[in-house]
């Protein structure tokens, strides 16, 4: 399975010319002795349980996943449902756009084990009172309402429980307008855009793990907004989880929630508070 990087030749070139306006010489703290949250990347990736569905949903809280990450998007007739690519074809047996699509449409659609594509409200429903918190990678549409998803949020009373994730800061104003008190994390397209979104009030920020193995400042420059430090690792194996653990982040976006809860528990690193930079 391949590694979950940023992957565009000219996103990579960027990155490497842009690196130097955030980073200096100094080395990471290489400390292990602080909490780090278990996120799953669309529920956890893994053989019999499709990504972004009830059923990855399910086993992701099963084997102890602090934060449960998913993709929304719009359909034809405005409602939200959780798939990651902007088309059916790679995870479900439809094809063709997604926001060609009523959610009549959709539910007829096979997602993989003969799951169904979920709604937003679907997985609000399944994690109330769990414990379990949601990350919304909010997919850019003109048929994704962001209205509609914080009054969905706020039906259910989950403010406290949904991180919401967003690309650009004009995103990040529109939700903050919505609901001053909802999370909101940035995630970060380029190394120079991290101060912007730190400026702007973003509550989380979140990082490539590739980065912080190429540029091992990085992660303490960025520390120095007072900002908690998300990554995404994908599918990255479980020694470069260890790494990201002892880099210090606070949270790691992983295929494998399994594997990363068995680090947390043989390091002795409880979750900690979603808000909580170190």
């Amino acid at each position: 399975m391949t590694r979950v990087w940023p992957d565009r030749l000219v996103s990579t070139i960027l990155i490497l010319a842009t690196i130097a306006v955030v980073t200096s010489t100094a080395s990471p703290s290489g400390s292990t002795d602080r909490p780090v949250l278990n996120i799953a990347h669309r529920g956890g990736i893994s053989d019999g349980y499709p990504e972004n569905t009830l059923a990855a949903f399910q086993r992701a809280m099963a084997v102890g996943a602090d934060v449960i990450e998913l993709d929304l998007r719009g359909t034809k007739d405005g409602q939200l449902v959780v798939l990651h690519d902007e088309t059916l074809d790679r995870t479900t047996d439809g094809t063709g756009l997604v926001t060609n699509f009523t959610l009549k449409e959709l539910k007829k659609l096979n997602a993989g084990g003969k799951e169904q594509i979920p709604t937003y409200e679907e997985v609000l429903q399944l994690v109330a009172n769990t414990g379990t918190n949601l990350l919304l990678d909010i997919k850019s549409s003109s048929l994704l309402e962001k209205r509609e998803i914080v009054r969905l949020t706020e039906k259910y009373q989950a403010n406290s429980d949904v991180i919401f994730g967003v690309r650009n800061v004009d995103d990040f104003e529109a939700f903050r307008k919505l609901n001053p008190e909802i999370r909101i994390l940035g995630f970060i397209v380029m190394p120079f855009e991290i101060e912007k979104f730190a400026d702007a009030g973003v509550d989380i920020i979140r990082l490539w793990a590739i980065w912080l193995f190429l540029y091992p400042d990085l992660l303490k420059k960025t520390r120095q907004l007072q900002k908690p430090v998300w990554v995404t690792a994908g599918d990255a194996p479980r020694q470069d989880l260890e790494r990201l653990i002892s880099l210090g982040v606070d949270g790691i976006i992983t295929d494998h929630p399994d594997v990363m809860t068995e680090l947390q528990s043989e390091i002795r690193v409880p979750a900690r508070s979603l808000n909580e930079p170190r």
